[in-house]
């Protein structure tokens, strides 16, 4: 359930950016012959509608439907006493109701003589969603459009860029209240990082622990107590209006250990590939004069998720994209201790 912050700006996100998106999204159909599309939401997976519409749906799911022409439809399992507000936070496309979403869409496929419909991660999509729409609509056949919604989003626009940037200016105003604070409670660090988030007007705030870096694992959930070790780890995930960042700071008691902490700190700071091709030597060069690298990640927004993986240290990959920001996440050991980063990197002008 989201917990902070809901709302529409039209400086922020004004219609016609929504309305350019939507043309984009058009012409990828246009090309995959696509009569429509489907994209499918739930809490975890709300990217994909919120780029397209400017909300993020939460707590129950739905289905945003784009036909060829006129307004996309978002058919959701949430109460009627929610759309009147839904509506004043999604500046386009028109809410509906309904606790069948799927049947709702078939119907609307049916009227208007759908064939191809492109469905966002179709392999994911639920299929009990996908038997109703091919029963109800037996003239529709179901084609993946991960592809078209990809090539239809691309690098960022002006718009989801500044959100983009907001996010991260609040993840790390959050993470820097937190500096400096290795003795106190566990609870009061992260109450004191979520207030920072919270009253700046933070959509979603994700506050997780590695609560002592010398034994594996990893983040855990910060809303149960934790004890302290030596070296620690604070992990903060903020959403801004659907766009997300992730900061993540290691901590030490030791003053000695906080210096070599504070080194790999500024060379994560510093990091700024050339070129995707070059992600992995430049990641562990960057690390070479402090530690060692054993596990980096990069994430970036996919389909209906707000961050995945696109480049990993074991070569797990969904296509790096060079022109687009993307969270770094970095693990090293210096001086014998685990040392865990990330930060949101922007792409070279």
């Amino acid at each position: 359930m989201r917990r902070g912050l809901m709302a529409w700006d039209a400086d922020e996100l004004p219609r016609a950016a929504l309305a350019a998106r939507l043309a984009r999204l058009r012409e990828a159909m246009r090309e995959e012959r696509f009569d429509a599309f489907v994209i499918y939401t739930n809490i975890a997976r709300g990217a994909g509608a919120c780029w397209l519409t400017g909300f993020t749906p939460y707590w129950n799911e739905g289905l945003l439907l784009v036909p060829a022409d006129g307004e996309p439809l978002f058919a959701t399992a949430l109460s009627k006493r929610v759309a009147e507000w839904i509506s004043s936070v999604m500046p386009q496309g028109d809410v509906i109701t309904t606790p069948k979403p799927a049947a709702l869409v078939a119907e609307r496929l049916a009227d208007a003589g759908a064939r191809r419909v492109g469905v966002l991660e179709l392999d994911d999509f639920p299929a009990g969603h996908a038997h109703t729409i091919v029963t109800a609509a037996p003239a529709v056949a179901l084609f993946d459009g991960a592809a078209a919604f990809h090539c239809a989003r691309g690098a960022p626009d002006a718009y989801e860029l500044l959100l983009i940037r907001r996010a991260d200016a609040l993840a790390r105003q959050s993470l820097a209240a937190s500096v400096g604070s290795t003795a106190v409670d566990p609870l009061a660090l992260v109450a004191r990082c979520e207030q920072d988030a919270r009253l700046g007007g933070a959509e979603e705030c994700f506050i997780t622990l590695a609560p002592d870096l010398s034994r594996p694992g990893g983040f855990l959930r910060a809303d149960r107590p934790h004890a302290f070790g030596a070296t620690f780890a604070l992990r903060v995930a903020v959403a801004y209006k659907g766009a997300w960042s992730r900061s993540v700071r290691s901590f030490a008691s030791d003053a000695q250990m906080q210096q070599a902490f504070a080194l790999a700190d500024a060379a994560l700071a510093a990091f700024s590939p050339a070129s995707s091709s070059v992600l992995k030597r430049e990641v562990e060069s960057t690390f070479a004069h402090i530690g060692t690298v054993f596990d980096w990640s990069a994430e970036q927004p996919r389909g209906s998720y707000a961050l995945a993986t696109v480049a990993s240290a074991d070569g797990c990959a969904e296509g790096f994209d060079a022109s687009a920001p993307f969270i770094i996440n970095v693990d090293a050991e210096l001086a014998g201790a685990r040392w865990r980063g990330a930060r949101l990197v922007e792409p070279r002008a």
